[in-house]
């Protein structure tokens, strides 16, 4: 009696004498499950890829990966413990996605009436003299170009929310008010960030005219950021721009 060949799932081919992988999406559970199951070379061929891009997708997703020595003790009869798959935080990526993008964790939602917690939000590392979020903030705004109403429209999109113009960008750009604001609310408990890659906050438009000046057709030439500069107050996050 013949032998009754193996059954792939819809999504594998064979190529060679051997199955890949053409799922296009992969999630980090899964992947973490796999590479802990099999050397990365040889899970590394199943998705068709090169054991160095394999690690470089694990370093993206934040899944821990075995060293060498772990094949190793595994064949002497050893038992050795994996290093546990860390909780993904906000922004970091849930899955590899062969084409286009992938999901990435978002903030959870605040509960109703929530604003405080009891113990304050933990900062990712000492205060300084200037707040990490205006980081080379003042070159980058100083080197874009004017709009219309003589505001400066920065070339970099991923950047601080701040709105000033040459002549007031050392005082407004607030490396003096910006700065004290961000590092008090820190002080206080509150984290101060940039927006993580792929959640779904909405800025809103600024109206830099004053009230009861009306225009017949009136666009806004202004700066807008790419992603909204945060403050957490408990688990609400409310947006800054100055």
């Amino acid at each position: 009696m013949l032998a009754t060949p193996p059954r792939f799932p819809w999504w594998a081919r064979t190529q060679r004498g051997r199955t890949i992988d053409k799922r296009t999406s992969i999630s980090r559970e899964a992947l973490y499950e796999e590479v802990w199951a099999e050397p990365m070379t040889k899970v590394a061929l199943r998705y068709d890829v090169s054991g160095s891009f394999l690690a470089r997708i694990c370093t993206r997703l934040n899944v821990p990966r075995p060293s060498r020595w772990y094949w190793a003790m595994l064949a002497a009869g050893k038992k050795v413990k994996r290093t546990a798959l860390p909780e993904a935080v906000p922004g970091d990526e849930l899955e590899w996605e062969r084409n286009g993008y992938p999901r990435v964790a978002q903030f959870p939602l605040p509960k109703e009436g929530e604003l405080a917690v009891e113990k304050p939000i933990r900062r990712r590392r000492l205060l300084q003299d200037q707040h990490p979020v205006l980081d080379g903030a003042k070159k980058m705004i100083s080197e874009g170009n004017d709009s219309r109403d003589g505001l400066l429209k920065p070339r970099k999109r991923v950047l601080v929310d701040i709105i000033a113009s040459k002549e007031t960008l050392d005082r407004a750009l607030a490396l003096a008010v910006a700065n004290e604001l961000f590092l008090r609310l820190e002080k206080r408990g509150h984290a101060v960030m940039i927006e993580p890659n792929g959640q779904n906050f909405r800025r809103y438009p600024v109206n830099e005219k004053e009230k009861g000046v009306h225009r017949q057709h009136e666009y806004s030439d202004l700066w807008c950021p790419a992603r909204s500069t945060l403050v957490f107050v408990g688990t609400v996050a409310f947006g800054l721009t100055i």
